[in-house]
């Protein structure tokens, strides 16, 4: 039988292997704190790893975005997150809350009034050389 100890430590190497960095976040959206994360978490990679966790989130009459940069990239790079919500029409895809951008680990984008509509919480990041990367949630109607 394993000890406990042996069983925590190799969880934890299996999770460090597997790219996931530590410090524990909040997720409450600001001024409502009972919204919940509705539909998957979509990631942004760069060279082949995972450098952001892009979530959606519905309460309060709206939808937002919620964007976390992984320690593992804010500890090495200068970076810029911006996020937003999207809504889906058809094949079309157009901005349905106010673009919010930080150089904080944490951004909060601003709530769009889009429960009744197709949306995804959409994230960009800069990368090195001036371009950036994206990702997303699925969408949710």
């Amino acid at each position: 039988m394993r000890k406990p100890f042996a069983i925590a430590s190799a969880l934890a190497a299996t999770l460090l292997s597997a790219g996931f960095s530590g410090t524990a976040h909040a997720e409450t959206v600001p001024g409502c704190a009972s919204a919940k994360q509705i539909g998957t978490t979509g990631y942004v990679k760069y060279q082949g790893a995972t450098i952001a966790s892009v979530k959606q989130f519905a309460g309060c009459g709206k939808n937002y975005a919620y964007t976390w940069v992984w320690d593992s990239y804010a500890q090495n790079h200068s970076f810029r997150v911006t996020n937003w919500i999207a809504v889906i029409d058809g094949t079309e895809e157009y901005p349905g809350s106010e673009s919010r951008s930080t150089t904080r680990q944490e951004l909060w984008g601003a709530g769009g009034a889009t429960l009744d509509k197709c949306t995804r919480a959409v994230a960009s990041v800069t990368v090195p050389g001036g371009g950036y990367v994206s990702g997303w949630t699925d969408k949710r109607c």
